[in-house]
């Protein structure tokens, strides 16, 4: 079994209202999950169809069903609060029935992480208590992203 990826860049900022840590922690967790063959990397930018330059993304980092994205795309994705006239050129280009979750993004930032906890209490940030993990398989906890 492979151990949880260590974070070797610097600090993002909040997103949907998850803080740095635990965007780390839901990236540890994908990455466990595809390293381990317990899940797959998308192969196709699941917005263009597009085959190279993938990325991971995340709106809601309890979960570990990221996109895949081509890396403009993601680019363009996270830029969308400062440049929403690019983002919507976007949505224009590729939405089909304006009901994808891409063509459903707000265009100012929202916090998510705040509505999921208060709607499933504070345990719900700890994604790796829930994590989809075979059984016998134990989770290296001393190597999950703590901001120490």
């Amino acid at each position: 079994m492979k151990g949880l990826r260590q974070w070797q860049w610097g600090t993002t900022p909040t997103y949907n209202g998850f803080v740095f840590e635990e965007r780390v922690r839901g990236w540890q967790l994908i990455h466990f999950l595809i390293d381990n063959g317990w899940a797959e990397r998308g192969a196709t930018c699941c917005i263009s169809g597009q085959k190279t330059q993938l990325r991971l993304h995340s709106e809601n980092y309890y979960d570990w069903r990221p996109y895949t994205l081509t890396h403009s795309l993601h680019m363009a994705l996270h830029k969308r609060f400062r440049e929403p006239d690019r983002w919507l050129h976007i949505v224009n280009r590729y939405s089909v029935t304006g009901l994808e979750w891409f063509a459903r993004l707000s265009l100012v930032p929202v916090d998510l992480a705040g509505d999921l906890r208060m709607q499933h209490g504070p345990q719900i940030a700890k994604i790796f208590d829930r994590a989809p993990i075979p059984e016998g398989f134990i989770i290296p906890r001393h190597q999950i992203y703590t901001g120490e």
